[in-house]
């Protein structure tokens, strides 16, 4: 019997849409399907495989989360420590927001001004893909966009909550982002093809993404400065990989459960850029990971034990990378792994 029907599905509707690539990996206990469709990049049309990696935009940022609680756990930095205490530089940049405490970077409370959308508004894309950003450059450009002084009591994402929790970790760690996800993260869950990128071509074999550029011709946009090293969209992986943290995450392998249950628990959202849902499986609950922007989309779902898994990736038909609403793939993408992951319910 099939495992994932529905991905299947999707990857055929995708493909003939114009998408380059597709890979899903699916597990049901002692069950695995792993499998990758289309080309690693359009100009050679080298076939992809499942081991190619990809940018997984804003899916970095529970890793990034799995750091910061260690600290919190380690008693070096409490959840409702105002940003500033450790990272003085934030109130210089944002003074009026004295108020935003860790725990509103992590549940996306804060109210803080998105740096992405300006970004990508006044950079040309040779810009953003050969000119490398610090995460205090990432915060001024947010600081350029006027709303009124957070938190607030709401959910609302912001790349700039993880850029100022980067920045924080390195403060406390006095070490490289890349090293301490590596050590905190990326090695003890096993995930031997992920890291935060660095300035530069991406290490092949990756699957590349094209974007269109104004006057129609397509543009390989796998190289994106812009977001090496970034706490939000720096880091590249496999969608192995990507299951591996998530079951990791959910089983005790990379936090405490006392740690773990105040992420998921919280309110009035979960921290660390996952969600759970009781609404997939009767009696059960799982955890949602989503990821994307430019030319890919990822989303990753996880039953709490860790025994069913959804994971896909998604490379986009290029398109121009200044059109705000989300890619009609998108949505569909989404659906299929939503019914992937209740076709496993027992």
């Amino acid at each position: 019997m099939k495992l994932a029907p529905q991905l299947e599905a999707f990857t055929e509707d995708a493909l003939a849409n114009g998408a380059p690539a597709v890979v899903f990996h699916v597990r049901d206990g002692d069950r695995e399907e792993l499998r990758a469709t289309g080309v690693n990049d359009l100009e050679t049309n080298r076939k992809a495989v499942a081991t190619d990696k990809i940018w997984i935009i804003g899916a970095g940022t529970p890793m990034v989360a799995v750091s910061m609680m260690k600290l919190v756990g380690a008693g070096t930095v409490r959840l409702d420590d105002p940003v500033s205490t450790h990272l003085p530089e934030f109130t210089t940049i944002f003074p009026a927001w004295d108020r935003v405490t860790v725990r509103d970077l992590l549940g996306s409370t804060s109210g803080l001004p998105d740096y992405f959308p300006p970004l990508i508004e006044a950079r040309t894309l040779d810009d953003l893909q050969t000119r490398a950003l610090t995460f205090e450059e990432r915060l001024r450009i947010a600081a350029g966009v006027d709303l009124p002084p957070g938190p607030v009591s709401y959910f609302v994402w912001s790349a700039t909550d993880w850029e100022v929790l980067g920045w924080l970790l390195e403060r406390k760690h006095n070490r490289p982002l890349a090293e301490i996800l590596a050590g905190d993260v990326f090695e003890p869950a096993g995930m031997g093809s992920t890291r935060l990128a660095s300035p530069g071509q991406p290490p092949e074999p990756m699957l590349h993404g094209y974007v269109l550029e104004e006057d129609g011709n397509r543009r390989d946009f796998t190289r994106v400065d812009a977001v090496a090293g970034s706490a939000d969209s720096g880091v590249i992986s496999t969608v192995e990989d990507l299951a591996k943290f998530l079951a990791a995450l959910t089983t005790g392998q990379l936090l405490s459960e006392a740690t773990w249950t105040s992420m998921i628990e919280a309110e009035p959202s979960s921290l660390g850029g996952i969600r759970p849902s009781d609404d997939i499986c009767p009696g059960s609950r799982h955890v949602i990971m989503s990821g994307g922007g430019g030319p890919y989309s990822v989303q990753s779902i996880v039953s709490e034990d860790g025994r069913q898994q959804v994971t896909m990736a998604t490379v986009l038909p290029p398109r121009e990378l200044k059109v705000a609403d989300a890619p009609p793939l998108v949505p569909e993408m989404e659906d299929a792994i939503l019914q992937t992951a209740r076709s496993l319910c027992g």
